[in-house]
Parts: C-alpha cells; structure tokens; sequence
C-alpha cells in the first residue's frame, strides 16, 4: 500500500473542534487501521506551529487549547520528509505552475506526485488549482 500525503491544513483540521473534526478522524482511521502510512514535508510540523500561534494570536483558541493541540500534533503518526534537490525541484514547477508566490502547496503536491500516492487536503483552492485525480479534497475549506 502507498503511503499518503497529509497537508497541515488538514490536520489542523483533524486536531480541533472544527465540523470537518468527525469525518477527518474517520478517514485517517480507516487510513491507518488498513496499514496506511502518513507521509509530509518538514514544513508540515511549521505550518502547523504557525497555525496555533495565529490561532491563539487572533483569540480563536486559548494558549491552553494550542497546547494540547500542539502536543497532538508531536504525537501523530506522521513520516516527516525532508527533501532533496529532486523534490524541491519538483516543488518549484508546481508553483510556478500554479502561479504562487510561494511553494508551501507546492511541496505537498511535489511528495505525492513522486510517490506516486495521494495526497488529502481540507484546500479546496489548492485542489482546484493543481486538478490531479490524486488529490482528495476532505473536510474543505474554501
């Protein structure tokens, strides 16, 4: 079974009280409860940091909750990648392709793509962007 690729986007997502919370959860169980493994770019354990600081910052969730949320995130079971020279290459085509001022996506779509795997995503943007048969939208955000 090929692994898959997770974006930080979704695991927010997955991590907190959110409506996608539920269905996140089911479909990551199932993923792993089949022997799928979860795969990222480094950058996923940033974004997702980054994304907690902006959360408290802008009072949408209390230092306590971002906390555990982030403790959460330490303890997922997710491969982290650090690319080489190849998969940065690949992420700079799929930004420039996607005419982004920058590659965060790109690196996501770069890992799938070389894997040859999916990747899921709660980016609607993103998905619609990229318009792979690899890409799976769940629990979006517009």
């Amino acid at each position: 079974m090929p692994p898959l690729v997770v974006d930080a986007g979704l695991v927010f997502r997955l991590l907190l009280p959110t409506p996608a919370q539920a269905l996140l959860r089911e479909h990551i169980d199932a993923w792993l409860q089949d022997g799928g493994a979860l795969v990222a770019p480094t950058l996923w354990r940033y974004e997702l940091v980054s994304a907690l600081v902006k959360a408290v910052h802008f009072a949408t969730l209390t230092d306590e909750e971002a906390r555990r949320a982030l403790g959460l995130v330490d303890a997922f079971p997710v491969e982290l990648i650090v690319p080489d020279a190849r998969l940065s290459e690949a992420a700079y085509g799929w930004g420039r392709r996607l005419q982004r001022a920058n590659a965060y996506d790109a690196f996501y779509l770069a890992l799938a793509e070389a894997l040859r795997c999916e990747l899921w995503t709660a980016d609607r943007r993103l998905a619609r962007a990229a318009q792979q048969p690899w890409i799976r939208l769940i629990g979006d955000s517009s």
